[in-house]
């Protein structure tokens, strides 16, 4: 060979691109694909595995004979997150038998529905717990058919959580900084008319079209209408798809089996008066279904396109072999810059030719195609424009009312690599998650079909997928589903084993260096994706459980970002005409999410937190118990002139037992630091004093400066003193004679008011002075409402501002010990030493090894603060004035069996907090407590939701 001859080997085939050689590795058939195939192609409904935007997976069993559920929480001893043990759904018994094959969760993740092979929907709903779903019986419209099959089913909008959205577009960077682009949107779909009310439509095989719908008592009810003549067997429906016209009506696509597309409007008429929205108020008249046929289309296969002959003769269409496997119905999205219009998608799985046009291409693999069609919305003049030659005629043609005509316009077929076996529209509709035979899960921009990946731009980010996350390849599985911000896949094989895929951030972890543009960018998705987690009324539970560990200035970006994106203002001004602290103690979900992401982000165990971590949990407890006194002492009208009614005794000994407790907790964390700080260089320095308070783990100093908990201690003072005289005035041998009953009641309050060793009176002047001294500061600094906006997420978050340096001095010096200073010093009108040794172990703010034992063995009530295992378990008074008649300690399931009562935990799935899991009828428990405890305790004290628990092994 010539020496001199040289070859280009990387451009030997005219590409010397890298090749990706995981994109084409082969990858084996998944077991069980043309069976799941067929059963795509046999019925609209078929979803054997779901989950729940509130953190619940529901999957049917592969017998077709049981619903489990696995609920997605935190181990509180790893701190792992996983699905949990499976837990059966209870079906009611005296049913005729026929496999389950389809599940869906309403679109706030309270309700279930359950179809089987014979049509018959059944609905479930969770019960104060996400692994408790109840039967609840539907009133059905007629009796149920057999073999009348389900192939659509929709629920409509719940308003008002899904009437008006911010959405979170993208964030950008400015400078150190980033912008957050969430804009506000108003949803005009189908819903039921009173809030918070679920409804949903199906259609059945044979053309019966049911709309369920809860009353105003949460009763379900049907009513039904026949889309026309009894349809029969040959031309029976196996499809159905619904979308919301952005005009409060639905279109639905119906899909039969001769490969014809039927095109319907539904006008559902509610009738409900506003007498009628109320709970007791008695039903109201079923709804009326009116549905129209607008269009329908032939042969609505994929094109099959042949190549014509070499002299470029024109290609030859048909209609190839291909079975309908998915079918969607896509609303108008809020993106006003996409075009989009509502659009009927039909995926079609295409078998492998048998025979070969072209011997010389390979032979095809079945594969997917997506077929669409848009509904054109058109004005049109109901008259010929002919008319106008009419000489008789008074009016112009182009007069008359104009029609509102719709129009299915096809548009191009998209082939896909693999058979599609999920296809999950997210995020508005304007995203794609496909699931594929190949195992692999991929997201797609529905405007342009172009697949999100990680683009390099670290300025402006989108999206999780834009700013480096992705799922592995992983083995294929035959179904999937997706978590509530679509972090997490549950992929399920035949046998129904379920395992998860994660995204994963493709460099491996995230802190490399905390300067690195790319981390501040995926830091940003992240939280882009809580902010539209947030204002959806999803689970974000998924989004931490993706996070790698965090360092301490990662952690902090995190949380000043989410406090931002949230627009979560926690300045509560310089004067008495700032009433932000009452927005900020009333409803104010973003500034729960926002502590709560905080008190997760430094737990380690139950009483092991980080400063931030623990400033946070606090602040939540104070925001709760706030709630609670206020609220009662409101419902009382004028204090000054009435005493505390019996039937609320119970329920506030917990939580004034747990302020009292907690008042001498923060007291003496005050005395260890002013012993602490003795020994610091003079002047006292924020930058000093800071890590004096992270090195202690000690927030008292943080918590008085901090402008909302010191509101809110601010409140007690006043309800403290009155409950105190109404239990004092119950309770006293020098007051008025009583009964032993309701000594028996207002005793343990009595007591819980006064087991601290120091008067709390001198804690309410140390807040009160407090209160006034930090306000003159933010005057004298002359702080604006953005700055001092910062200050306060600094405290929060364990940082000393520099304007709080001479306050938090004199807190730990002056205040504490000068005895010559005006008013005197807190040392002198308390006993230090028994405040030392006063236990307040319970609360949970102290880590030691005695306190990690002790909560081995103990169980602290976190709603009701209380103890309600271990030794020392608090029991409620109950007497007559607050137990209501027909109790009983027994309770009957839905098998009819009568079951005695026995005590059950419930656990935050978050943070692992406990409580007990109070329901109708518990012993120990009158019927207004219970009442009034299932309307505050619906979440944990962090937000989140609850699970059954078992009991702890050692707390007895």
């Amino acid at each position: 060979m010539d020496s001199n001859y040289s070859m280009d080997v990387d451009d030997l085939f005219g590409d010397s691109e890298h090749v990706n050689l995981q994109n084409i590795t082969t990858v084996p058939p998944v077991k069980g694909l043309a069976r799941r195939v067929d059963e795509l192609g046999a019925s609209g409904c078929c979803q054997k595995i779901t989950w729940s935007k509130n953190g619940c997976v529901a999957y049917i069993t592969p017998d077709g004979a049981e619903v489990h559920l696995k609920v997605f929480s935190r181990d509180t001893e790893t701190g792992k997150w996983d699905l949990g043990k499976d837990v059966t759904l209870d079906i009611p018994q005296g049913r005729e038998h026929f496999p389950f094959v389809h599940l869906s969760w309403s679109h706030l993740g309270n309700d279930l529905v359950v179809v089987d092979a014979a049509g018959r929907v059944l609905n479930f709903s969770c019960a104060m717990a996400l692994d408790r779903m109840p039967y609840i019986k539907a009133e059905s419209a007629h009796p149920e058919a057999d073999a009348d099959g389900v192939v659509g089913l929709h629920w409509l909008a719940i308003y008002p959580y899904e009437q008006k959205n911010h959405i979170a577009w993208s964030a950008e960077r400015d400078g150190e900084k980033w912008k957050w682009n969430i804009r506000s949107h108003v949803f005009h779909d189908a819903h039921h008319p009173i809030p918070s009310k679920a409804s949903l439509v199906y259609l059945k095989r044979h053309g019966e079209l049911v709309l369920r719908f809860q009353q105003n008592d949460n009763a379900w009810q049907e009513t039904s209408t026949q889309l026309g003549p009894m349809i029969s067997t040959q031309e029976s429906f196996t499809h159905a798809a619904f979308a919301s016209n952005n005009d409060d009506t639905l279109f639905m696509a119906a899909y039969d089996v001769k490969r014809r597309l039927q095109f319907y409007r539904i006008e559902i008429a509610w009738q409900i008066p506003q007498e009628k929205q109320s709970q007791n108020a008695g039903h109201f008249d079923k709804p009326g279904l009116q549905v129209s046929l607008i269009a329908d289309e032939e042969d609505c296969g994929p094109l099959h396109m042949i190549n014509g002959d070499i002299d470029g003769s024109a290609e030859v269409k048909g209609i190839a072999p291909a079975q309908l496997t998915h079918l969607s119905f896509l609303p108008v999205t809020p993106d006003q810059s996409d075009g989009s219009l509502p659009t009927i998608q039909a995926i079609y799985c295409k078998p492998p030719n048998l025979v070969s046009v072209d011997h010389m291409q390979p032979q095809e693999t079945p594969h997917s195609v997506i077929v669409k069609w848009e509904v054109q919305q058109l004005q049109q003049n109901q008259l010929h424009p002919s008319l106008d030659q009419v000489t008789s005629k008074k009016k112009a043609i182009g007069s008359v009312t104009a029609r509102t005509v719709f129009k299915l316009s096809r548009v191009a077929d998209y082939s896909m690599h693999a058979v599609v076996l999920s296809c999950i529209p997210v995020w508005y509709h304007m995203l794609f998650a496909f699931h594929y035979s190949d195992g692999t899960i991929e997201f797609r921009k529905r405007s342009t079909m172009e697949i999100l990946h990680n683009d390099g731009n670290t300025d402006t980010v989108t999206s999780l997928y834009q700013a480096g996350f992705a799922f592995p390849h992983s083995e294929p599985s035959l179904h999937m589903a997706l978590s509530p911000n679509f972090c997490i896949s549950a992929c399920m094989q035949q046998d129904s084993t379920i395992r998860l895929r994660s995204l994963e951030y493709q460099r491996n972890t995230l802190p490399i260096t905390d300067s690195d543009p790319r981390n501040s960018a995926a830091l940003a998705a992240l939280v882009l994706q809580s902010a539209s987690s947030a204002n959806q009324y999803f689970s974000s539970d998924d989004i931490f459980s993706i996070m790698p560990p965090l360092s301490p200035s990662l952690t902090r970006s995190f949380t000043t970002l989410l406090f931002e994106a949230l627009q979560v203002n926690i300045d509560c001004g310089v004067d008495d005409m700032n009433n932000n602290y009452l927005m900020l103690l009333g409803r104010s979900p973003f500034f729960v999410k926002t502590l709560s992401a905080m008190n997760l982000l430094g737990l380690k165990s139950s009483t092991d937190r980080d400063l931030s971590s623990k400033m946070a949990w606090i602040v939540l407890n104070i925001k709760y118990v706030t709630q609670i006194l206020t609220s009662i002492t409101r419902m009382h009208g004028h204090i000054d002139k009435t005493l505390l009614r019996p039937e609320v005794v119970p329920q506030f000994i917990g939580i004034c037992r747990w302020i009292m407790h907690f008042i001498a907790y923060l007291t003496d964390a005050l005395f260890a630091l002013g012993r602490l700080v003795e020994s610091l260089p003079s002047p006292l320095t924020a930058t000093a004093l800071t890590a004096l308070f992270e090195r202690e783990n000690n927030p008292a100093i943080l918590l008085l400066l901090s402008a909302f908990p010191r509101h809110m201690m601010k409140l007690w003072s006043q309800p403290l003193a009155w409950v105190k005289r109404s239990a004092e005035n119950f309770t006293n041998a020098a007051g008025p004679v009583q009964s032993p009953e309701v000594r028996k009641l207002y005793a343990p309050l009595a007591a819980a008011l006064s087991e601290i060793p120091f008067d709390w009176r001198w804690f309410e002047r140390l807040v009160s002075e407090t209160h006034e001294s930090s306000r003159a500061l933010y005057k004298q600094a002359n702080l604006g409402d953005s700055a001092r906006n910062s200050v306060e997420r600094d405290l929060l978050m364990g940082k000393l501002p520099d304007v709080y340096t001479p306050l938090a001095t004199q807190l730990l010096t002056t205040k504490l010990w000068d005895s010559e200073a005006p008013g005197g010093c807190l040392a002198d009108k308390l006993d230090a030493g028994r405040l030392m040794f006063f236990d307040t172990t319970w609360l949970g703010f102290t880590h030691s090894r005695r306190g990690d034992e002790w909560h081995a063995t103990h169980v602290v009530d976190v709603c009701q603060k209380m103890v309600i295992r271990g030794r020392g378990t608090v029991e409620h008074p109950v007497t007559s004035a607050t137990q209501g008649r027909g109790r009983s300690d027994s309770s009957v399931s839905v098998n009819g069996a009568k079951e005695e009562k026995k005590k059950q935990l419930r656990r935050c799935v978050r943070c692992g907090s406990y409580m007990e899991d109070v329901t109708v009828n518990q012993p120990g428990y009158a019927p207004h407590h219970i009442n009034w405890l299932m309307g505050i305790a619906k979440h944990c004290v962090c937000g989140n939701s609850w699970i059954l628990a078992p009991e702890k092994a050692r707390a007895k």
